[in-house]
């Protein structure tokens, strides 16, 4: 079997994308396997790595998607995409794997935009119960009008999070603690994208679940409890990834909270026709469950949280992985 190890990407997450390619890559070695690694940047797609080992560049040829490896133009039984934003967590790169009839291990090109513009997201779900912070969206042509004073009339009064609609790994987020600071976060939110999301604040307990789906089963993992230290605010950039935060697993919270959180993961996974591994973020607050976002391509990195719930299930991250690529290939023969 050929496998497509897909990382890097066009966005800021593009760091957070290698090393969660690298993390996992040599989870997939097995006997009858090759791991071919393929760097994405712009319209610079090459291969970079074989089975572990780093190989001379080849540029991978994208009329058919073969690399040329050991005199070989070699075909791909199957995609592992790794690409955090964009162009492969917004369904762009799924979108020519699709085209190219390659199995692939993510969401549904419609599904993966879908989810990954936060708002268009919220909207979608809104319809089937979910409860989430109230939102409103501001764009670039929003600036030019008068603005600030529908936030507090609409969210109350501060604090407020402004957040990108479409980047994660919670580049462009900030938490506007006074409404003189709104603008500059929004005018910061927007060096990501073209469009702001400004959702009221809700403090509680922040937790994050990770789900997979196949026809014969789901893998509803443990909920893992997110702590940040003191010196940030939210669960941004360092907390994630710089070890600014604890994160416990499975949490802290009762039981019932716990199944409930799990059903409103299978039910937000359902509603959106997820496929592959997915997490989703909420914050608890009185015993409510308050939706977040959902990644469909979640981060996989020594310090994510979908390995660590997938170890504090009883499962490897290569026995998991093995479970993701027999499930897409799966997928594709039934269509």
């Amino acid at each position: 079997m050929n496998i497509a190890l897909i990382y890097g990407g066009n966005s800021s997450e593009r760091e957070i994308s290698v090393l969660s390619g690298k993390n996992i890559a040599g989870h997939l070695f097995r006997e009858g396997r090759n791991v071919f690694e393929i760097d994405i940047y712009y319209n610079n797609w090459k291969l970079v790595a074989v089975n572990g080992l780093e190989v001379q560049p080849v540029q991978v040829d994208k009329n058919a998607f073969t690399v040329l490896w050991e005199e070989t133009q070699v075909h791909f039984d199957v995609a592992l995409l790794m690409i955090h934003g964009t162009p492969g967590e917004d369904g762009l790169f799924i979108s020519y794997l699709e085209m190219m009839g390659i199995p692939h291990t993510g969401c549904p090109a419609r599904v993966a935009l879908m989810a990954f513009d936060k708002y268009a997201c919220k909207t979608f779900l809104r319809p089937a119960g979910i409860k989430m912070p109230r939102a409103c969206r501001i764009t670039e042509k929003t600036l030019t009008r008068e603005w600030q004073g529908e936030v507090p009339r609409v969210l109350g009064p501060p604090p407020w999070f402004v957040k990108p609609v479409a980047a994660g790994s919670s580049f462009g987020i900030s938490k506007v603690n006074e409404a003189a600071a709104l603008l500059p976060a929004v005018e910061e939110a927007l060096k990501e994208d073209s469009q702001v999301l400004i959702e009221e604040y809700i403090e509680g307990t922040e937790v994050t679940n990770g789900i997979m789906k196949t026809r014969e089963k789901a893998y509803i993992l443990p909920v893992t409890e997110i702590v940040p230290y003191r010196e940030c605010e939210f669960f941004d950039y360092n907390a994630k990834y710089k070890g600014a935060s604890a994160e416990i697993t499975p949490a802290r919270i009762s039981p019932e909270l716990t199944e409930r959180v799990q059903q409103t993961t299978s039910l937000i996974y359902d509603t959106l026709v997820c496929r592959g591994i997915v997490r989703v973020d909420y914050i608890i607050r009185e015993n409510e469950v308050y939706f977040l976002e959902v990644n469909t391509v979640p981060g996989m990195t020594t310090r994510s949280l979908v390995p660590q719930e997938i170890e504090a299930a009883g499962f490897t991250l290569s026995e998991f992985l093995d479970e993701l690529l027999r499930a897409a290939i799966d997928e594709y023969q039934r269509v």
